[in-house]
């Protein structure tokens, strides 16, 4: 998925700052799991994977600081939409049940796309 973030990062957090910093992380968390939790499953491969661009996309705009403090985390240097995309897979997996059903709904469209691809 092409997410473009255009994020920057700020310095280092204040210990004052930490704990709305962690709610605007979990406004971002909840949000985005009802989002997923209201795709269709049933849709179509392209139609679902735009239902849950979607998703990502609105999610991160309305809470651009969760998704940078999320960025801000420790952790291996990749570009910021594949390590955003890791940390938010982290927390749904952790914390939104509706999240499962997704991401294998999502894992069958990839591999379908695969089968098509090879046989051609």
């Amino acid at each position: 998925m092409g997410l473009l973030l255009c994020l920057g990062a700020t310095g280092s957090p204040s210990a004052a700052q930490s704990a709305p910093a962690r709610s605007d992380e979990k406004a971002l968390i909840e949000d985005l799991c009802g989002c997923v939790g209201a795709v269709d499953l049933g849709a179509s491969n392209s139609q679902l994977e735009r239902q849950v661009r979607g998703c990502l996309e609105a999610t991160v705009l309305r809470h651009p600081s969760g998704a940078r403090r999320m960025l801000e985390r420790p952790g291996t240097d990749t570009n910021a939409g594949y390590k955003l995309g890791q940390v938010l897979g982290e927390a749904l997996d952790r914390t939104c049940e509706a999240f499962a059903a997704v991401r294998d709904r999502l894992r069958q469209a990839h591999d379908a796309q695969l089968l098509k691809k090879g046989s051609t």
